[in-house]
């Protein structure tokens, strides 16, 4: 029997204007931006807001955050004690420019010292959020949040939805759920705000009680785990034709999701596929895509990012990769300056094809600094790369990858597991893992052996957690 949250509006007042998509060049973050900026800096006549360029947003991004600075200087120890040691005030920041005088946060820091960040007592945290992040050890990172907080981020939570659906959805959400202001419990709030309707699934349903709740329900956006809900598609799609399901789209999180599987999920389900960037230390939801799909529109209002070197802290030029850090402008529990995210990606500095002509735009974000190994050449792999080529194989559901070295040569062995194994699948996958100019360059120059391919069945490399894909690296260790 299947199980679902069906949660239908009641008194939250909207933050988005359902409007905003009807009019050409315009999409639901830039307006709602444009809106805040309006209502914080007097320009509430409509002749200003038509007049918005880029310099309206960056003088309304240096109000928040000398105003951040400040108050982070005076409220939290951490930043105080942070700040007098590099010998910087927030009086030194002047221009947006002036923020790279500032020391970063690194995400070990979350962990060893949490509650030296808080600005508030502990008696006005509403929630706080303990994790680990993926390709790390040791002590659980711990972010806390007020409850001005919680509706800031259900604002962008609801602004983000908009881009997807409208009122007229039924949202189906698949996320951890348990306790108030769960990751599921926020994102019902954002589509309540919305307007739409919101139900909450059961993470642990199976495929088959996820399709009767949508049927039940009619949902038509389904938002989860990439990772989960593709894996939901290929169990239903060999009982079902889910092209009839009513879902016109699917809203995917957490996993970066190569352009192969993007069109084969569009495939089985007739609908359109959106993915979501979003990091547990910025409100969860950060990012979002248009209908362009050629990279993520972020929350401008909440956020100032930079772009930087991961090995010199420098910024970047717009449109080089670097590592990116955010800034958080209107957090009161525990603001972050300068968070150094370890997540790799550019902006793009051409202005979307949706017209959003007064947004940053980031790329997708296909590498972390834990994800990347160096072979010893030289030479980058990561993840994605073998997302990339294996994803175009039919019935491949996923792999694990280790490194490994053998009589002084780099080896990568490979579990991949298939719907089905074929004759010829082994051939395949080594064709397709030899289009990887890394793995062709070493194994040509003899640095490299080939791949080693273990088939293993549908099921068996099913996690229960989202971590992101590493390379596990065991090369040095007793073989």
């Amino acid at each position: 029997m299947c199980t679902g949250r069906q949660c239908f509006p009641r008194a939250v007042a909207p933050v988005v204007d359902n409007k905003v998509n009807e009019s050409m060049g315009r999409n639901s973050i830039e307006s709602w931006l444009h809106n805040r900026i309006a209502n914080e800096c007097g320009m509430n006549n409509q002749g200003h807001r038509q007049l918005f360029t880029r310099q309206n947003v960056e003088a309304y991004h240096l109000i928040k955050l000398r105003q951040i600075l400040r108050y982070a200087f005076e409220h939290s120890t951490f930043y105080r004690e942070l700040f007098d040691r590099a010998g910087v005030s927030p009086d030194h920041v002047n221009t947006l420019e002036d923020l790279s005088l500032l020391p970063f946060t690194e995400p070990a820091h979350l962990a060893q010292e949490p509650y030296r960040f808080l600005c508030t007592s502990r008696a006005e945290v509403a929630r706080v959020f303990s994790f680990v992040t993926s390709g790390t050890t040791g002590p659980q990172k711990k972010i806390f949040w007020s409850v001005e907080d919680l509706e800031r981020i259900t604002d962008f939570m609801a602004v983000g939805m908009a881009m997807v659906a409208g009122p007229e959805d039924i949202i189906q959400i698949i996320l951890p759920d348990g306790r108030p202001y769960s990751q599921a419990d926020l994102l019902r709030l954002g589509v309540l705000k919305l307007g739409a309707n919101p139900v909450v699934a059961d993470m642990e349903s199976s495929a088959e009680d996820q399709f009767e709740l949508q049927q039940s329900m009619h949902s038509t956006v389904i938002f989860g785990y990439a990772g989960q809900i593709y894996r939901m598609s290929k169990k239903l799609e060999a009982k079902h034709d889910l092209k009839k399901s009513g879902v016109r789209a699917l809203f995917l999180a957490a996993e970066y999701l190569p352009e192969a599987r993007r069109k084969e999920l569009q495939n089985i389900w007739n609908c359109s596929v959106y993915t979501h960037y979003g990091l547990t230390e910025m409100g969860l939801g950060v990012a979002v895509e248009c209908e362009a799909h050629k990279g993520y529109h972020f929350n401008e209002v909440d956020l100032l990012l930079e772009v930087v070197d991961p090995q010199t802290g420098a910024r970047v030029e717009s449109g080089r990769e670097g590592e990116l850090v955010f800034t958080t402008l209107t957090r009161r529990a525990m603001p972050l300056i300068r968070y150094r995210t370890h997540d790799l990606s550019r902006l793009i500095p051409e202005t979307c094809s949706c017209g959003a002509s007064t947004l940053l735009r980031i790329d997708s974000i296909r590498k972390r600094r834990e994800s990347v190994i160096f072979l010893s050449t030289g030479d980058e792999l990561y993840p994605a790369l073998f997302d990339e080529v294996l994803c175009e194989i039919p019935g491949f559901i996923d792999y694990q990858a280790v490194l490994k070295q053998r009589d002084q040569m780099d080896c990568l062995e490979f579990k991949i597991e298939l719907v089905e194994e074929k004759p010829d699948s082994i051939a395949c996958l080594h064709k397709n893992l030899a289009a990887i100019p890394a793995l062709a360059k070493n194994i040509s120059a003899g640095t490299m052996l080939e791949p080693s391919i273990e088939i293993v069945p549908w099921g068996a490399l099913k996690s229960e957690n989202r971590a992101k894909k590493l390379i596990l690296d065991q090369r040095g260790q007793n073989q």
